[in-house]
Parts: structure tokens; sequence; C-alpha cells
């Protein structure tokens, strides 16, 4: 849980309504004709992601918004971070 994650650019962020939008601006490993949403809590922990945010601290930030345990928090973290690796949205560094 001591990984540091930083965005990239292969991503730019739309609000649109209540929703935060990531589309592909790079080809990778996202499509470029794809598009992708991000639910209430993926949504804060993108934007508590500022290139010195580590694993732990996006934990406690679930921790302090939701009624869950650590190790929930911990998985949703962890799921959530590779997700977003997957589609080259941000670099997860040791």
């Amino acid at each position: 849980m001591r990984r540091t994650i930083t965005k990239t650019d292969h991503v730019v962020e739309r609000k649109v309504r209540d929703n935060l939008i990531l589309v592909p601006m790079k080809t990778g490993p996202a499509r470029l004709d794809a598009l992708y949403t991000l639910n209430e809590a993926a949504s804060m922990l993108w934007q508590e992601i500022n290139g010195e945010t580590t694993e732990a601290k996006l934990v406690s930030r679930l921790l302090a918004e939701y009624e869950v345990d650590e190790a929930t928090a911990r998985q949703d973290v962890d799921r959530i971070l590779n997700e977003l690796a997957a589609i080259g949205a941000v670099t997860l560094k040791p």
C-alpha cells in the first residue's frame, strides 16, 4: 500500500452533470472511442490524486467518507487503481 499514484496525460476529465467522465486522448491501453464514467467513490479518489498521493492516503479517504472496514477500503482502492491503470489514466509507482 505504498505505491504512489500519478495521473497521466492519456485522458482528460469532464464533469457532466453529477458524473465524472474520463476521455481517452492518446492511443495506448484505452480505446479512443470509449468514455469511462467514474462512480462516486472512484470520482472522489480521482480528485485526490496529485502525483504525491499514496494508496494509504486513498484508503484513509474512503474510510473517512464511507462506512466500510479497512480491508474493504483497501480492496476497493486497489481495484479502482488497477482499473484506472488498465485504461492508461494513472501510473502506479512503488
